[in-house]
């Protein structure tokens, strides 16, 4: 294995080279952001009157779509929870947005950017489908109905979990764990889960257009076509208390027609696809300083 900081400079050369190869601009946004967006959900610091460091890099690199068509973006993120193996307080995202593109081009964009460093031949298992085979239920043809409570049934969960909460573990229990091993991308996901912003599918009925590609148990991708009928979007994202001051910003920029509706946009965890390339879990081992 090469050493940590030599693969970690590989990894970030790759994603850049191939990233610009396609066209992509690279931009950056602020670390330190404005909005707060609730307890717990961003980190706070003593800057210029009260600010919040970001926990994520979207939706703000979206606004830049305005003067750009594909952009990117690879830059430190922060976690106000406490560290573990898997998880840094500070760490390195690459995220990027490409207008008027769609879910396909997304997942084989994914697969370009990753599989070189990937141990393991990516296979794909599509998550309504496989609720389908469990529960004989087709979300591509017809709506959730039951399934909150079937699935809570069959987690051993209280019936008023939220379904968000409830799909998460499924999925994490059921599909998370056929990554041991092995490289896998769980898509097509269902309507009512933790990412309001991806696109239901068209001509399907609660299956949403998103993807996570999980290795060997870890999260190291996401992504998803945007949600382009802007009251569907917000009656998601409020329904999960997911919308928030910048994403309410960017929904006004493209109802003010300043970025396309139509876009799609993904995350890669820097670190997380180090220790996906060399097997150490440990993400410590991919953070090149000592945190003074």
């Amino acid at each position: 294995m090469l050493d940590p900081i030599t693969l970690k400079s590989d990894v970030l050369f790759h994603l850049r080279d191939t990233l610009r190869a396609q066209g992509f601009v690279e931009a950056i946004t602020p670390v330190a952001r404005r909005a707060d967006l609730g307890p717990g959900r961003r980190a706070p610091v003593d800057l210029a009157g009260g600010r919040f460091l970001r926990a994520m890099i979207g939706p703000a690199l979206r606004m830049n779509l305005e003067h750009h068509a594909r952009v990117f973006e690879i830059g430190p993120c922060f976690r106000p929870e406490e560290p573990d193996r898997l998880h840094a307080a500070e760490f390195t995202m690459l995220d990027l947005y490409a207008a008027n593109e769609d879910f396909a081009f997304l997942l084989d964009l994914a697969k370009q950017l990753v599989a070189a460093h990937l141990p393991y031949t990516p296979v794909q298992i599509s998550v309504c489908g496989y609720i389908r085979d469990v529960f004989g239920i087709d979300l591509r043809r017809e709506p959730a109905g039951d399934l909150p409570r079937q699935m809570a049934d069959r987690l051993g969960l209280a019936v008023d979990t939220p379904f968000k909460d409830v799909l998460g573990q499924f999925v994490e229990r059921e599909l998370e764990t056929q990554s041991a091993n092995a490289a896998v991308f769980l898509i097509d996901y269902p309507l009512g889960g933790d990412e309001p912003c991806a696109r239901l599918t068209p001509g399907t009925v609660a299956q949403l257009n998103r993807f996570e590609l999980i290795v060997d148990g870890i999260e190291v991708v996401h992504g998803y076509e945007d949600e382009p009928d802007g009251a569907a979007f917000t009656q998601r994202a409020k329904e999960v208390d997911l919308y928030d001051e910048e994403q309410r910003l960017a929904r006004e920029a493209v109802d003010a027609g300043r970025i396309p509706a139509a876009s799609v946009g993904l995350g890669i965890g820097i670190e997380r696809l180090c220790m996906a390339a060399s097997g150490v879990k440990d993400i410590s081992r991919f953070q090149q300083s000592p945190m003074y």
